[in-house]
């Protein structure tokens, strides 16, 4: 990834938090002067959203960092970490919004609904301009984690509203649940997916979108190359691949490694964007000592 485009990823997050902030501000005030639970709930969503914002730029600035003799992977990982940290916090949230829903049901407190449309349209587009900043540069799994957070603000704020010019005109204050569990449910459906590529990272899973068996064809449909084994393929970070693998070579081509090895790295570049490939070259009828083959069909 380019240094300018993490750069201006970095950037975008800074604005994200300084937006946040100052609408978080914003409700806790407003929530106080319409007696509006949902906004001050709103603004304890957006604090926790700001958390996990700085988390981000923290992983993301550490990601920057050259490797070094005892992390030779340099901290990628930190932004999976992040993300991980952020998607757990996502759950909380919802869980919170689904208890302050129940809440009200039970309680069905009256609230100054002018001034609650008022504060969380304000809210809405305060968020959506932090979600279109941050979609301009989403590159990773940390920055998508801190996009699902400010969208989660957004639907939140949508539902407030919705809530507030409801309750408006009929007073049926039950609305403000059921806006709110709704919208507590799309943050968990967004963050489960998001946490199931954080989780299959971290256990160096298969990259999602790529299949070890067309790999296998890819690489074997290089002319020279025999077969194909102790094949694995995992991320260091959403956007960084690495493949390892045994290729077994004719005797008749070894004079042509260099040419084989090309071929190869170019085709996992341009059909799956795996950019860094470690290969053991071994002549076809090699029988390596001890070792049992683990052969991708």
């Amino acid at each position: 990834m380019a240094t300018v485009d993490r750069g201006k990823e970095q950037r975008n997050l800074k604005i994200a938090i300084a937006i946040t902030s100052a609408i978080m501000a914003l409700e806790i005030v407003g929530g106080f002067i319409s007696n509006s639970l949902a906004l001050i709930s709103d603004a304890w969503h957006m604090f926790t959203d700001l958390l996990g914002l700085c988390l981000c730029l923290l992983a993301g600035t550490m990601a920057l960092k050259p490797p070094t003799s005892g992390k030779t992977y340099g901290y990628y990982r930190v932004e999976i970490l992040s993300a991980l940290a952020n998607g757990i916090t996502l759950v909380a949230v919802a869980s919170y919004i689904f208890y302050e829903a129940y809440m009200r049901i039970l309680t069905g407190a009256e609230v100054k609904t002018l001034e609650m449309i008022t504060i969380a349209t304000i809210g809405l587009i305060a968020n959506l301009l932090s979600a279109t900043v941050l979609y301009e540069r989403m590159l990773n799994l940390n920055v998508k984690a801190a996009f699902l957070h400010v969208v989660g603000d957004a639907l939140s704020s949508v539902g407030v509203v919705a809530a507030g010019i409801i309750m408006f005109f009929t007073r049926l204050y039950l609305i403000d649940s059921i806006v709110s569990i709704m919208v507590g449910a799309v943050i968990v459906f967004g963050t489960g997916k998001m946490l199931r590529d954080v989780l299959n990272i971290l256990l160096e899973g298969t990259p999602r979108g790529i299949s070890l068996g067309e790999v296998v064809q890819t690489i074997k449909s290089i002319e020279g190359i025999v077969d194909v084994h102790d094949l694995h393929v995992w991320s260091i970070t959403s956007y960084m691949h690495y493949l390892s693998a045994h290729l077994i070579v004719r005797r008749n081509e070894l004079g042509r490694i260099d040419e084989i090895l090309n071929e190869v790295k170019n085709a996992l570049a341009e059909r799956y964007r795996i950019d860094h490939s470690t290969l053991q070259i071994e002549a076809e009828g090699y029988k390596e000592v001890g070792e049992v083959h683990n052969t991708i069909k």
